[in-house]
């Protein structure tokens, strides 16, 4: 059981929505409470959430004088109340003490006409918090001029004393035991403010940080008093000292430690794909940037986010392709150097936060998608990233590294990505572990060397040293670049087998296939070349395999993957039609062929039964007896026989062929046909590749056809360029 035996319970009121329409709605303040619910559970409290209409004053004041009460099964038990809404005050002039003043809590059925009756003054609160059998209780108020139950000037209320500051020898904070914590997001003059950027209330959002940052340490608790620092730091800072949270402490709970959840999973805000490798050269940003451009293919505006600071080969790769200069673009450096004291090179004033744009050209005609680059760093930084990365080493902090992603990722968002794929480069420090373990389909690169599979388990174990909850099964491992099946069983055993998180896949080595790639060359740019076609079915099993096919439809369908070639046979109708005609022609000769072929076949074979039929006719020699072997009526039986069979062969052979032929021109019917418009020839080639009425002559002809009309068309294309010119593919 948690927390020494005893159970922790926990009291959650987030209220938006109010009956009252005089009352303003709130955007933030539900989500605050189901975030502090979630973490509250995850640390084992036992928790009770009232949110907009549920959060009603009498369930409130229930809850807080009978339910908690109940749930208490000893005096220290761990309690903790978190309220974030509405807050409401009577203030009069400072100077006047006789006019006197009160706040309140709302609960969503608040009537303004009548505060006393219907919400819960500070007296009223401090009453039933004083009921609650607990000496250990810590007391979070997300509300406006919640400062006002902290006290701390002399317009703070007190049990005593109208007017007077809670002091420490109030009864309600000289319990014996742990003591009790009050800590409010402002003051008791001050507004509490949302940030609608992050969906949570400034104060939430820092104290949910400072959590955060406890949880790092693997303590498992924070101290409050230099917890509550920190937060009324962030939230100064982000309210420009608009909001002053405060803290009241009994002097017994001077060291009181506020237990902690588990760190919450840190996800992106949409899919991502994030690649690392076991070491250099193995593939990692080729199938990174192969990764972008099938997601790109089905329409998805992609971040490529390249967090490899120390060699930026993403970076260098995209911009040599585009033709463009990252000039005074902001790079992830940059967003590492905003928290970090090494000296900035270029002023942030001077830097745009706009991405580059490195859609390659193809993907460009038929208005596929995007590709939007965050680049690494410039060239010119390189000793400055080395200052950036050493001084993250020794930090060693995930909430960093975390909000250093969420500036990248905000980047992405404001810019209308859909998806976000990571090169995260081959170093392990906490910024590479990060955008590793975050993605929601992280990728480890390897090849099939002695030794590799070794390094995979490392990459896995610095993970989960730095990374509480990293759960290594959801890791995919890709042996890229193997020259031979017998290499890989050595070094990494049978593909798709072992433990959990252990399996992986591979992608053979073909070296003209890569240098296609890499140089953009024709059989690559009409995209149905076999190292895109493998690696497009790694990751819909990855996804089938890692979350159910969550991600599916952010992946190309098969037309995606034929529209960059499919699409220019609407451009070359005359193509078809001459495409037609040969095919018909050849269609002809092989069926005159095999007329001849049989003819000659049937000769053959006449010839023999003829020979054994004379042969076995006594009455057609006088005297009896066989059919004389020199009878010139006859062919000669081996002649008879070898003429049979070979012409036999010759028509089987064009039978099969006149067949393929008769199939082949049959998809070139279909192509004419459907080639009226993108939509009629996009459901054409979306039908699945097994299936279909009449392309079941054998197992996967539909491929085999689709296949042939893709080589005829890179064939014809490649007829109509100059030797040495990059292939095109008209829109």
């Amino acid at each position: 059981m948690p927390f020494g035996g005893h159970v922790p319970q926990a009291l959650v009121i987030g209220i938006d929505r109010y009956s009252a329409p005089r009352i303003p709605n709130l955007n933030c303040a539900v989500n605050d409470a189901e975030e502090v619910s979630a973490r509250l559970e995850a640390a084992g409290f036992d928790v009770v959430t009232l949110t907009n209409d549920g959060a009603t004053g009498e369930e409130i004041e229930s809850e807080l004088e009978v339910g908690l009460n109940e749930r208490i099964t000893d005096e220290d038990d761990p309690v903790l109340i978190y309220w974030s809404g509405h807050g409401m005050t009577d203030l009069r002039e400072k100077d006047d003490r006789d006019r006197g003043y009160s706040t309140f809590l709302l609960p969503c059925d608040t009537d303004l006409d009548k505060p006393l009756g219907t919400a819960l003054a500070v007296q009223h609160m401090w009453a039933l918090l004083n009921k609650v059998k607990t000496r250990r209780l810590l007391v979070l108020l997300d509300t406006c001029f919640s400062g006002a139950f902290v006290g701390g000037d002399s317009r703070g209320f007190s049990l005593g004393a109208k007017g007077g500051a809670v002091a420490d020898s109030d009864d309600f904070l000289q319990m014996e035991g742990h003591g009790r914590i009050v800590v409010s997001a402002c003051g008791p003059n001050e507004v509490a403010r949302e940030d609608p950027k992050h969906g949570h209330g400034y104060f939430t959002k820092a104290l949910l940080a400072a959590f955060e940052r406890g949880a790092d340490t693997g303590d498992r608790k924070v101290k409050a008093i230099p917890m509550m620092a920190d937060v009324r730091d962030a939230v100064q800072r982000d309210t420009k000292n608009a909001q002053t949270p405060s803290l009241h402490v009994s002097a017994q709970g001077r060291d009181w430690s506020v237990p902690l959840p588990p760190p919450a999973t840190y996800r992106p805000p949409m899919p991502s794909w994030a690649f690392a490798g076991t070491a250099g050269g193995v593939g990692k940003t080729t199938l990174a940037m192969v990764t972008a451009e099938l997601l790109a293919e089905s329409g998805n505006t992609v971040l490529y986010l390249d967090a490899d600071i120390a060699h930026y080969g993403g970076t260098s790769e995209w911009c040599r392709r585009a033709s463009i200069d990252i000039g005074h673009i902001r790079t992830f450096a940059d967003h590492v150097a905003t928290f970090s004291r090494a000296k900035v090179r270029m002023p942030s004033r001077h830097l745009s936060d706009k991405l580059l744009d490195v859609t390659p050209e193809y993907l460009r005609r038929y208005d596929c998608g995007k590709i939007l680059l965050l680049p690494a760093a410039r060239a010119s930084d390189k000793l400055f990233v080395f200052v950036l990365l050493a001084e993250i080493k020794n930090r060693r902090a995930n909430l960093t590294c975390q909000q250093i992603l969420n500036g990248a990722f905000d980047r992405g968002s404001r810019e209308g990505a859909t998806c976000i794929v990571i090169d995260c480069g081959a170093t392990f420090d906490p910024l590479a572990v990060n955008s590793f373990a975050s993605a929601h389909h992280p990728f480890i690169v390897a090849t099939s060397v002695a030794g590799a599979k070794d390094k995979r388990d490392t990459v896995l174990s610095n993970c989960a040293q730095l990374i509480e909850d990293f759960d290594r099964t959801r890791v995919e491992t890709v042996v890229n670049r193997v020259p031979s099946l017998d290499a890989l069983t050595q070094n990494w055993g049978r593909p798709g087998f072992g433990r959990p998180g252990m399996s992986f896949h591979y992608l053979p080595f073909d070296r003209k296939l890569f240098q296609d790639w890499e140089e953009g060359r024709p059989n690559f740019e009409l995209g149905y070349d076999q190292l895109t076609h493998q690696w497009h079915q790694i990751l819909v099993a990855s996804d089938r395999n890692v979350c159910g096919g969550l991600h599916r439809d952010c992946l190309p369908t098969e037309w995606d993957r034929f529209s960059k070639w499919a699409l220019w046979l609407m451009n070359a109708p005359e193509w078809a039609e001459a495409e037609k005609g040969r095919l018909t022609r050849v269609l002809r000769r092989t069926t005159l062929l095999a007329g001849v072929y049989c003819a000659l076949s049937l000769t053959g074979l006449t010839n023999v039964l003829l020979r054994q039929f004379a042969g076995s006719d006594d009455e057609a020699v006088p005297g009896g007896g066989a059919a004389p072997v020199d009878d010139p009526s006859f062919m000669p039986l081996w002649s008879a026989i070898g003429m049979a069979v070979v012409f036999g062969l010759f028509f089987l052979g064009n039978l099969i062929n006149g067949l393929l032929v008769r199939r082949r021109r049959r998809v070139v019917n279909e192509v004419i046909k459907h080639s009226v418009s993108v939509q009629e020839l996009q459901k054409w080639f979306s039908v699945p590749l097994d299936e279909g009425p009449w392309w079941k002559i054998w197992s996967r002809s539909r491929r085999a056809a689709i296949e042939w009309l893709h080589k005829r068309v890179v064939a014809t294309r490649r007829e109509q360029l100059p030797d040495g010119r990059t292939i095109e593919v008209y829109g």
